[in-house]
């Protein structure tokens, strides 16, 4: 596995000199970047770690069920390569170390500027759903995605088309994915129909930084009658799952999902809604065969230090930040405040997988543009778990993340 891990991450830059006898630059922009004059070839490296540290608080009730326990862990431990190569196909590999074993993220190619179509993606990537899915955990506000996130589609195999337009003011996205779960490999009738749209009805980036940003999307699931679950801790990885949603059978799914982010100078503000319709087939023990569930948060943040959230209008989604001083002999680096609201709900009907609400205040410390200490406090009201309607526990959670990002 490690061989092939090496010859994975050297085949680009191999390929890259042998196909092209120009000579290569090599930059650093947040990551080591080789490249010929006319940036019809390139290549780069870069990586992420991500270590967490978490302490948690249950009152009696939820200790009576669950046991939450003080902890730390690499959340995350990625390299990655990606490039260009003749100009019109670009690929990205990415791997994760930190579950305790290699897990294949992001392996795709992608053919761009095809008439009418604009660019189609093939592989293992992300399906295009949600504003702060798209945004990568490198750049997210708070330590962890809110709970609306649980209906949100992560990593999956399949292809997508997407383009922009009117000078990335409007964009478009459509895939057919296979649910591998992070495995590479997928063998049965599942697939999920993802499709999102977003627009940007203003975008000064100017001296007045000004970005409003409206998305919505929409997917469709066949999950072949299998079984679905959902287990939900709060916005916190180290946490218990406290919500447990087991539907024995399921025919499909029909997610839909709205956003709105803004920035006004030092001031952002992002949401999402999100309602999953869910159809069960007539021999599922349930006494229905329909169901919604439901979820939302809505996010503010303010800079102490001056700058502004960085909007990426070809991904419809926030980026990199880069202090206006960086920590050092004239610098503190950035500070952000941030506060968040975030609630789910998978009671319906005869269903009772439980509803739970937190509120995540949090401070962000961006040493320089690509390392950030943050810290985070949650409080978190867990009602009807453990398939009790008349339960309800709350804990407080306390965590901090050191990031190098590159």
């Amino acid at each position: 596995m490690k061989k092939f891990l090496l010859l994975a991450f050297l085949f680009s830059f191999i390929s890259l000199k042998s196909q092209n006898e120009t000579p290569l630059t090599v930059k650093w922009k947040e990551g080591l970047v080789f490249q010929n004059p006319d940036k019809s070839f390139s290549v780069k490296f870069g990586g992420r770690i991500q270590y967490d540290v978490m302490f948690i608080n249950e009152d009696d009730t939820l200790q009576k069920y669950f046991q939450g326990n003080n902890g730390s862990e690499f959340r995350r431990a990625r390299l990655y390569t990606k490039g260009t190569l003749y100009k019109f196909i670009k690929y990205k590999f990415q791997v994760d170390f930190a579950p305790g074993k290699v897990v294949i993220k992001d392996a795709y190619l992608q053919f761009t500027k095809i008439p009418a179509v604009g660019n189609l993606r093939i592989g293992h990537f992300k399906e295009p759903f949600g504003f702060e899915m798209s945004t990568s955990s490198n750049f997210i506000t708070m330590m962890e995605r809110p709970l609306a996130n649980r209906f949100d589609f992560d990593r999956a195999l399949g292809f997508m088309v997407y383009n922009h337009h009117f000078n990335k003011r409007f964009s478009w996205y459509a895939g057919v994915f296979h649910p591998d779960h992070n495995l590479g490999v997928y063998r049965g009738k599942q697939y999920n129909l993802t499709a999102r749209i977003t627009g940007l009805p203003v975008y000064n980036t100017g001296e007045k930084y000004r970005v409003l940003h409206l998305g919505a999307g929409y997917s469709f699931g066949d999950d072949n009658a299998e079984r679905l679950i959902f287990k939900t801790s709060p916005e916190s990885h180290l946490a218990p799952h406290y919500l447990h949603l087991d539907i024995d059978k399921v025919n499909s799914t029909s997610t839909f999902k709205g956003e709105l982010a803004m920035v006004l100078g030092l001031f952002s503000l992002e949401g999402e809604y999100t309602a999953a319709a869910i159809s069960v087939p007539e021999i599922s023990v349930l006494q229905d065969t329909k169901y919604m569930m439901d979820a939302y948060f809505v996010t503010v943040s303010w800079f102490l230090t001056g700058e502004h959230k960085n909007y990426n209008p070809s991904k419809g989604a926030f980026d990199r930040l880069t202090p206006a001083k960086n920590l050092g002999k004239n610098g503190i680096g950035a500070i952000e405040l941030a506060l968040r609201y975030s609630s789910i709900d998978f009671n319906d009907k005869d269903i009772v997988g439980g509803q739970m609400d937190d509120i995540t205040a949090g401070l962000n410390w961006y040493l320089n543009p690509v390392t950030k200490i943050t810290f985070n406090y949650i409080n978190t009201n867990i009602k009807s778990f453990m398939q009790m309607k008349d339960s309800e526990g709350r804990a407080n959670i306390f965590q901090m993340r050191f990031q190098v990002t590159f």
